[in-house]
């Protein structure tokens, strides 16, 4: 194993810290937030328009992205808004990170190993930092070598996603060592060689499908290693 790959929902954090608190947060503030025509509204509304087929107007932005935040869609536009929205949060002091005991310790043995961690999540890139850098187990982004999201990674479900973040680390696939709670992202993973491990968190009993499936990273040492890997 040369690099470690995670997602985060479900996986490095409980799905609540993102569900219950997270979501209600950004949900709040998405109204507001166009119609003050604050950071990065044009840009958002560039790409809804561009994915709806035409210019928007503020009604229809912000009626669009509400849908899409009801939704759970994981569109760009909105991803984008909802980090410039949490970045304002985590930087008032209104939001932190929350991760699993267990995280900080795995992090701390990779990096000690010599081994690269990289962050592979739907939130962008900015959210996915300021997440790391403001947990309740205090600054981890120094254990990070660095962050995917669906734009620089590519949909989470699609293998061709994770074709490209190998060549961009520079691993061989079968190197890469992904941990998600989502079977088709795991699927996606295993179909072009990396090794794959499911995340069966706390309350999270989501379907796994053949991959082996550890509670805890603790428990990583006694399945990674002897993983097959499917091509």
């Amino acid at each position: 194993m040369s690099a470690v790959v995670l997602d985060i929902e479900g996986t490095v954090s409980p799905l609540a810290a993102v569900h219950d608190v997270l979501f209600p947060y950004a949900r709040d503030r998405i109204a507001t937030w166009i119609h003050e025509r604050r950071a990065g509204t044009e840009e958002i509304a560039a790409g809804v328009g561009t994915m709806l087929g035409g210019p928007v107007d503020e009604s229809l932005l912000i009626h669009t992205l509400l849908g899409w935040h009801d939704e759970n869609a994981k569109f760009t536009p909105l991803k984008t808004l909802h980090g410039l929205i949490w970045a304002e949060g985590f930087r008032a002091g209104e939001l932190r990170g929350e991760v699993y005991p267990d995280v900080p310790v795995a992090l701390a043995q990779w990096q000690r190993r010599g081994i690269p961690v990289w962050i592979y999540s739907s939130g962008s890139e900015l959210a996915q930092r300021l997440w790391f850098s403001r947990t309740d187990h205090g600054d981890l982004s120094g254990y990070l070598t660095g962050h995917f999201d669906t734009v620089s990674g590519g949909p989470k479900r699609e293998a061709a996603s994770y074709r490209r973040i190998a060549d961009r680390i520079g691993v061989a696939p079968q190197e890469i060592l992904f941990l998600s709670d989502a079977v088709a992202e795991l699927d996606a993973a295993r179909s072009v060689g990396w090794r794959t491990v499911g995340a069966r968190r706390p309350g999270n009993d989501a379907d796994l499908g053949t991959h082996p499936a550890v509670g805890t990273f603790a428990e990583l040492d006694s399945v990674s290693e002897g993983l097959e890997v499917s091509r």
